[in-house]
């Protein structure tokens, strides 16, 4: 399973150190083109983006799902702009919607 790591350089550069492919992208722009690029190669089993990223790629993760096709695992991390909180927030809301009542954390 193959691992790739889109974000600014240095981002990159730290998981490009155990192994993973490495895509610098500078602006949301080119986030969202690295990422089309990364879906229609189909190889890379987990992609790690910057947790900042969670609401703009939210609509290709969302479009992978429904076409079941092919899902690679996504990881959101904190970079240097610091913690955001915004995937706990999104997972809290798929909780709810699964279970049926609000998650309060």
């Amino acid at each position: 399973m193959k691992l790739a790591v889109i974000g600014d350089e240095v981002f990159v550069r730290m998981f490009e150190l155990v192994g993973a492919v490495g895509y610098i992208a500078s602006d949301e722009g080119s986030v969202v083109s690295r990422l089309k690029d990364i879906i229609e190669n189909k190889e890379y089993g987990i992609i790690i983006l910057p947790e900042r990223f969670v609401h703009l790629t939210k609509q290709y993760r969302e479009k992978m799902l429904r076409e079941g096709e092919y899902y690679p695992l996504f990881i959101f991390l904190p970079d240097h702009t610091g913690v955001k909180g915004e995937r706990i927030e999104e997972l809290k809301k798929l909780i709810s919607m699964a279970v049926g009542i609000e998650l309060k954390l």
